[in-house]
């Protein structure tokens, strides 16, 4: 029977000890570096309006994206989200000045907060 020859200094208690512990560290990092996007705000972006505006319409359609498992209000009214976390809202406004004060809150407690104004002629 032939078997192949295999240098020793590949296959020793000490590779194979190094080789395991590099692995059980790259979970442990893989772990903590998935649950630290737990531990951070979500993400909120309100795409119209991107900044505070003036207008003479009543009505405007707010949009925007938040984290898909985060929870999202709207001067404390809840919205729906899509799956992909993106929102889109008809609000309906008063002459003078209308404050959107976008709240979105994660399953940690973690809230982001973006308000816009907006003034009716």
């Amino acid at each position: 029977m032939i078997t192949p020859h295999i240098p020793e200094r590949y296959i020793n208690q000490r590779n194979f000890t190094i080789a395991i512990s590099l692995a059980i560290l790259a979970l442990i990092a893989g772990f903590f570096i998935s649950e630290l996007k737990f531990l951070r705000p979500p993400t909120l972006e309100v795409s119209a309006p991107s900044q505070d505006i003036e207008t003479e319409s009543l009505v405007f359609d707010v949009r925007g994206r938040t984290d898909p498992d985060a929870d999202l209000t709207m001067n404390a009214r809840p919205l729906f989200s899509a799956a992909n976390g993106e929102f889109t809202e008809r609000v309906y406004l008063i002459k003078g000045v209308n404050e959107l004060a976008f709240i979105t809150r994660n399953r940690y407690g973690k809230t982001t907060t973006v308000t816009r104004y907006i003034v009716v002629k």
